[in-house]
């Protein structure tokens, strides 16, 4: 029984301990850019200064000569010079100030992390039947809080990557935009418009193909008739050319008749005509 409470004991004070070291940072620098980590000391003329990383030394002034380091690392009062920081710089940096003889002047620590910048972040909309859900997307969210803006003023208490609205109060001219911010920086979408439309109580159609139900039935409406106007016609055109050439090859028929539908005259030989006065033979 006793172990198991020591047991316990060590790893929420393991928790505890790490919990602490999370929020204990007193510098947070986004990733890549310089730092000074300020000492502060008035004279060094006659002093020894050492700076350590992580108990790792990567400093050190003595006798005016630098080893490890270079006269650039540090500042005047002794503030250490850091430059294009990476995630590994992060941690815990100790000043040493010792006079000739070794008798420590001044110790200080300071506690650094190494943040990554927000990305900028986009905004997807989803309408259902009553609300408008906005949706904050970015990269990494990570240590990351959200500010909601409506026409350029914040949206209290709305610091998640969501957020949901009723349709009925909304504007056409309502604008918003999702900000994302962590420690060491801020972005901020670009300004957005819903295009969702409520529906009523009485039973509306809300949006058909992304645009206004009614506008678009109009739309559809007048096409369709369109259609229906251009098909009668072609069907009309059809029909008169098909008369036409009907009518064309009656009289062409015709025509081809005409001769053999007329009577003839009677035919006789040279010399063999009958007159009415003539005597009939015997």
């Amino acid at each position: 029984m006793a172990c198991t409470l020591s047991l316990a004991f060590l790893v929420l004070h393991g928790f505890i301990s790490l919990s602490a070291a999370a929020d204990s940072c007193q510098y947070y620098i986004p990733r890549g850019d310089p730092f000074s980590i300020p000492l502060k000391y008035p004279d060094l003329s006659s002093k020894e200064l050492t700076w350590k990383h992580n108990e790792k030394l990567i400093f050190k002034r003595k006798n005016g000569k630098f080893k490890p380091g270079k006269a650039e690392d540090i500042s005047n009062d002794g503030s250490l010079q850091l430059k294009d920081l990476k995630l590994a710089d992060e941690g815990t940096y100790k000043a040493v100030v010792s006079n000739s003889d070794g008798i420590i002047s001044t110790e200080q620590s300071f506690i650094l992390c190494v943040m990554e910048k927000v990305s900028k972040p986009s905004v997807n909309i989803t309408c259902s039947d009553k609300d408008i859900i906005f949706t904050c997307t970015l990269t990494n969210i990570e240590g990351v809080t959200f500010q909601w803006n409506q026409n350029g003023n914040p949206i209290d208490k709305k610091t998640e990557p969501h957020l949901t609205i009723p349709l009925k109060p909304q504007k056409k001219t309502d604008t918003f935009t999702c900000s994302a911010v962590n420690k060491v920086s801020t972005e901020t979408s670009d300004t957005i418009k819903p295009i969702c439309n409520a529906v009523s109580d009485s039973g509306g159609h809300g949006l058909l193909f992304g645009f206004d139900f009614l506008p678009m039935v109009c739309i559809l409406a007048g096409g369709g008739g369109l259609v229906l106007l251009l098909i009668i016609i072609t069907l009309v055109c059809c029909f008169r050319s098909r008369r036409k050439s009907q009518m064309r090859f009656e009289e062409e028929r015709e025509l081809r008749l005409d001769p053999l539908t007329k009577p003839q005259h009677p035919y006789h030989q040279a010399g063999q005509t009958k007159h009415p006065s003539d005597p009939e033979d015997p």
